[in-house]
C-alpha cells in the first residue's frame, strides 16, 4: 500500500467526520447540505481511490468515475450556492458549467459502456472534476477582487489562497497516479482545506482561526528549537556510548531548564510578528492591572481603564457603566467615542442586565447569530423578543462587547467596548485579556463602596450623638414650656385662649413622646436575653388592645405545647403591642386582628414564629420598601420611629420583620425566633 493509498483513506475518514459534524449541528447553518454534499462527494471519491488500489481495476475503476463525477458536481453546486449573492460575468460562468454538465451526464453514459475502465476516460473525468473545482476557487478571486468590507477581504483571502494551494497540490495527486515521481499531499491538504471551509460555512470567527495558526506555528517553532537542541547534543557524541548515554542526561536536563524560557521568548516573537494588536492591548491591560491596585475613586476608575483602552488603538467607543447609588440606574462618568446614551435604567436595559449577570460576557456577534438561528423556530418568539431586546441595548450603547462587572452576585458595573472599523474586531484571546481586568474592576468598586460606607457610618455616628445631645438638651426647655401651660388658670381665660393653651400642653406632649422614642432608637440595647414563654406575652397584647379598641376582635391563636424562645420578655412586648396597634390604626379600630404564634420548621430544630394578622386595606406597594426606614410614616400623627424602633430589638433577637401585605386584603406582620433550648 503506498503514501498515494494510505493518504486518500485518510482523507475520506475525515472528510466523513467533517459532513456529519456539519449535517448533525442543531442550529440554523447556510449553505449546510450544498457544503454537506461537496464533503461526502469528496469522501466517496478518496474512498473508492482506496478500494481501487486494494482491490483492483474492474467496478472500482467504474465507481472511481462516477466518484469523479459527484465531485464535479457537487464543487458546482456548492460554489453556486456560496457566490449566489454576488454578479459574475455570465460568459464566464455559463459556458463552464454547460461543460460541467454536458461533461458529467456524457461521463455517466460512457462508464456504463465498455469505455468504461479506460485510461482515457480517468483523465478526462480527473480533469472535469479539477475544472470544477478550480473555476470555483477562481470565482472566488473574483469575488475577493470585489469585496468591500475588511472582514471580507480577508476571509476571502484566505479562501482563495488556501483554494489555490489545494488545486495545485491535488494536480501533483493527479501526476502521481500516472506514475512521476511527486509527493501526493493534495488529498490531505484539501481536506484542511476544508475544514476550514467547515469553519467559515458555520461562521465561526476568522481572527480566531488565524490566532488558531499563529499559535501553531509557535508551536512548530518551538519544537524544532528544542528538537535542534537534543538532536545536536545527541549527534554530538553517537560514537561514544558513554557520552552518548551522558548526553540524552544532559540534553534532558537542557530542556527541562529551557522549556518554559524557551517557550515565552517564541510566543513573545509570534505575538510581535503576527498579533501586534493584540501584543499592544495585553500590553496596556498588564499596565491598567498595575496602576488599578491603587486607585478607590471610582471616576479614576473610569479614565484609568478607558485611557488604556484607547491607547491600545483596539477600540473605536468604550464606557465604563457604574451603578447609581438608588440602583435605579447605570452611569458612564466619561466614554471614549461619541455616545448617545450614557444613563441606563434599569427597566430599560433589563434583558442586557440579566444576560450579563447569567454570561458575564455579552456579544452582539453571537447575539445576532443566535437571531438568525431562530429564523426559522416559530415557537422562538420569547427568545427571539430578548434578543432583539439585548441587540437593541447593545446598538444604542455603541457596544460590540459588554463585560459584567460583579460583586457578591450583583453587578456593580459594566465595561463596554466597540471597533466600528470591522464587524470581526476582537478575538476569543482578545476578549479574555478584557475579561480578566473585570475582577481587579470589582475590587476597585468594592474598595469604594467600603471607604463611602465608612465614612457615612461616621458620619451618622457623629450626627447621632449630636442628635441624642440636642435631644436632651430640647426635653428640659419643653418640659419647662408644658409645666408653664398648666400652671396658667384657665378661669381667667376666654375660650379661644384655653383652646391654644391646650394645642400648647398638647404639642409638648406630642413632642416629648417622638423625644423619648427617637433616645430609645439611638440608645444602645441593653436587654438580657433569657428563656421566655410567648403566650403570657402574646395574652397580655390581646387584653391591652381589647381595652384599647373594643370594636376590633383580636383573636389569640397560640400553639399547643410551643416551646420557649431566648429573647427578652418587655422588649418582645413592646415589639407586638406596636404591630398590633399599627394594624388597629390601619382597620380604624374596627375589623378582625389575629395573634399567632406557631413552630416553624427551618435549619436545625426550628424557630418560634410570630404572627400580627389584619384585616384591614393593606400597605401601598410604594410604602413597603420605607417602612423601617426612621421618621416615614403613614400616620397622620404618626413619629415613623415605631417599627424603626421594633426592627432593632428583633435584630439583637437574630430576627427581623417580614411584611406580607395585599391592597384590599389585610397586612400579616411576622417575625421569628430562636428556641430557648437550641441555644
Amino acid at each position: 500500500m503506498g503514501i498515494q493509498t494510505q493518504s486518500a483513506l485518510i482523507a475520506a475518514i475525515l472528510l466523513l467526520a467533517l459532513a456529519l459534524n456539519v449535517g448533525l449541528q442543531e442550529r440554523r447553518v447556510e449553505h449546510r447540505w450544498s457544503f454537506v454534499g461537496l464533503l461526502a462527494a469528496l469522501f466517496f471519491y478518496n474512498f473508492t481511490i482506496f478500494l481501487h488500489e486494494v482491490a483492483g481495476g474492474g467496478f472500482w475503476t467504474r465507481m472511481l468515475m462516477l466518484a469523479g463525477v459527484g465531485v464535479a458536481q457537487a464543487s458546482r453546486r456548492f460554489f453556486d450556492r456560496y457566490l449566489a449573492s454576488t454578479p459574475t460575468a455570465s460568459r464566464s460562468r455559463l459556458p463552464v458549467r454547460t461543460v460541467v454538465d454536458g461533461g458529467s451526464a456524457a461521463a455517466v453514459v460512457l462508464v456504463l459502456t465498455r469505455l468504461g475502465e479506460s485510461t482515457f476516460l480517468g483523465v478526462c473525468v480527473a480533469g472535469l472534476a479539477m475544472l470544477s473545482y478550480g473555476h470555483g476557487i477562481w470565482r472566488l478571486y473574483e469575488r475577493y477582487r470585489r469585496a468591500e468590507t475588511r472582514v471580507e477581504v480577508r476571509r476571502l483571502s484566505y479562501l482563495v489562497l488556501g483554494g489555490a494551494v489545494s488545486v495545485g497540490l491535488s494536480t501533483l495527486d493527479l501526476l502521481a497516479v500516472s506514475g512521476t515521481p511527486v509527493p501526493a499531499f493534495g488529498h490531505l491538504f484539501t481536506t484542511v482545506y476544508m475544514y476550514f471551509w467547515m469553519q467559515v460555512v458555520q461562521r465561526s470567527r476568522l481572527l480566531d482561526l488565524k490566532e488558531l495558526l499563529g499559535r501553531g506555528l509557535a508551536l512548530i517553532v518551538q519544537s524544532l528549537a528544542t528538537s535542534a537542541v537534543y538532536v545536536g547534543l545527541l549527534l554530538w557524541a553517537a560514537d561514544q556510548p558513554g557520552l552518548f548515554l551522558f548526553n540524552i542526561l544532559l540534553a534532558s536536563v537542557v530542556l527541562f531548564f529551557t522549556f518554559e524560557p524557551l517557550k515565552r521568548l517564541v510566543d513573545l516573537w509570534i505575538g510581535r510578528l503576527l498579533f501586534r494588536d493584540t501584543f499592544e492591548l495585553e500590553i496596556q491591560l498588564t499596565q491598567l492591572r498595575r496602576e488599578l491596585a491603587h486607585v478607590i475613586s471610582l471616576g479614576d476608575l473610569a479614565d484609568r481603564v478607558l485611557d488604556r483602552l484607547q491607547a491600545s488603538r483596539r477600540v473605536t467607543h468604550a464606557s465604563v457603566f457604574l451603578l447609581e447609588e438608588g440602583g435605579k440606574a447605570y452611569y458612564a462618568p466619561r466614554t471614549v467615542g461619541p455616545s448617545e446614551v450614557t444613563r441606563l435604567h434599569v427597566v430599560k436595559g433589563r434583558a442586557l442586565l440579566d444576560a450579563l449577570l447569567r454570561e458575564r460576557v455579552v456579544s452582539l456577534e453571537q447575539v445576532e447569530q443566535k437571531l438568525r438561528d431562530l429564523e426559522d423556530d416559530p415557537a422562538a418568539t420569547t427568545e427571539a423578543e430578548r434578543l432583539q431586546a439585548i441587540r437593541a441595548t447593545l446598538i444604542s450603547l455603541q457596544a460590540g462587547l459588554a463585560f459584567a462587572v460583579l460583586a457578591r452576585d450583583r453587578l456593580v458595573a459594566f465595561l463596554t467596548v466597540q471597533d466600528v472599523r470591522t464587524r470581526e474586531a476582537f478575538s476569543s484571546n482578545e476578549i479574555a485579556l478584557i475579561a480578566g481586568i473585570t475582577a481587579q474592576i470589582t475590587t476597585v468598586v468594592e474598595n469604594s463602596e467600603l471607604v463611602t460606607r465608612l465614612k457615612e457610618r461616621d458620619r451618622l455616628q457623629v450626627m447621632g450623638e449630636m442628635a441624642a445631645g440636642m435631644a436632651h438638651e430640647i426635653r428640659n426647655p419643653l418640659g419647662a414650656i408644658k409645666a408653664a401651660g398648666q400652671l396658667l388658670e384657665p378661669d381667667d381665660m376666654d375660650e379661644e385662649q384655653r383652646e391654644f393653651v391646650e394645642v400648647i400642653i398638647e404639642e409638648c406632649d406630642r413632642l416629648d413622646s417622638v423625644l423619648s422614642q427617637f433616645l430609645d432608637y439611638a440608645r444602645p440595647y441593653r436587654g438580657t436575653l433569657e428563656a421566655v414563654d410567648l403566650h403570657p406575652v402574646l395574652e397580655r397584647v390581646s387584653t391591652l388592645l381589647k381595652a384599647e379598641a373594643p370594636g376590633v376582635a383580636v383573636v389569640l391563636e397560640v400553639a399547643d405545647g410551643l416551646p420557649a424562645v431566648e429573647g427578652d420578655a418587655d422588649h418582645l412586648l413592646q415589639v407586638v403591642l406596636n404591630l398590633a396597634r399599627n394594624a388597629v390604626d390601619a382597620m380604624e379600630a374596627k375589623g378582625k386582628l389575629i395573634l399567632r404564634a406557631a413552630l416553624v420548621r427551618e435549619d436545625g430544630d426550628g424557630r418560634i414564629e410570630v404572627q400580627v394578622v389584619d384585616t384591614g386595606p393593606g400597605i401601598p406597594p410604594e410604602a413597603r420598601d420605607h417602612l423601617f426606614v426612621p421618621f416615614f410614616t403613614t400616620k397622620r400623627k404618626g413619629t415613623g420611629l415605631g417599627l424603626a424602633i421594633c426592627q432593632r430589638i428583633l435584630q439583637h433577637h437574630q430576627s427581623a420583620i417580614h411584611v406580607d401585605s395585599e391592597v384590599g386584603r389585610g397586612t400579616t406582620m411576622s417575625f421569628r425566633l430562636p428556641r430557648a433550648e437550641a441555644n
